[in-house]
């Protein structure tokens, strides 16, 4: 039985990978650190994410995505993976393990993504990216990827969010929860963020970041 741990915060520290410009960026991360979590959420009523020891693909630690209520409404979404700096023709390739023992039987989960336009704003909502449509196999662990090739809308945006998309069916009692673990995004272009805490004074030396560390929520619609 998983373990359940209290979430201290959502939002533990957001940390940069690669450079940007025409360079491409790599990020693995795998919640090694023993205290990130998730970049944000969408729908969130019921659900508590936790970075636990209870049971991992590689390493140590993984992401423990629990639906704690049954009043869970729609789809929620972890935001595990960022992509800013992007322009029309960039690719960005996501992938990350997702253990599912429930066969058949909701939960499961997809690996998904929508576009935002605010590098300094988690939840810059600008539109779906779509996804694949494959689920969590719910024999084990499982590797759920894809690929996009990002369409600024005219620059209107030019960053990518990846989801981790919690599908609990729709029994009104369901619950249940899933972990995730070692995400891989490859870039053509841009930086990439992740939920790695760094440490308070490395903010300093990066004015970019700085809105990162104090969003406020948009509520939004989502496609």
């Amino acid at each position: 039985m998983l373990k359940k741990l209290a979430l201290a915060s959502v939002l533990s520290g957001v940390a940069m990978a690669g450079v940007s410009g025409a360079n491409a960026a790599t990020l693995t991360y795998g919640w090694e650190d023993g205290v990130g979590t998730v970049l944000g959420t969408f729908n969130n009523d019921g659900m508590q994410y936790t970075n636990t020891t209870a049971l991992a693909y590689s390493g140590s630690h993984a992401l423990l995505v629990e639906d704690l209520s049954a009043t869970n409404g729609g789809t929620p979404q972890a935001y595990v993976g960022w992509v800013n700096g992007l322009t029309d023709g960039d690719t960005v390739t996501a992938s990350f393990w997702v253990y599912d023992s429930s066969e058949g039987v909701s939960p499961s989960a997809r690996i998904w993504g929508h576009y935002t336009d605010d590098a300094s704003d988690v939840d810059s909502y600008a539109g779906s990216a779509g996804g694949n449509s494959t689920y969590s196999a719910g024999t084990g662990w499982s590797l759920l990827e894809h690929t996009w090739t990002f369409d600024s809308a005219g620059g209107d945006r030019d960053g990518l969010m990846i989801e981790f998309r919690f599908y609990d069916g729709a029994d009104a009692a369901a619950t249940g929860a899933l972990l995730v673990d070692d995400l891989t995004i490859t870039s053509s272009a841009g930086s990439i963020a992740s939920p790695v805490p760094v440490p308070a004074a490395a903010w300093l030396f990066g004015t970019g970041l700085l809105g990162l560390f104090g969003y406020s929520r948009r509520n939004k619609a989502k496609a």
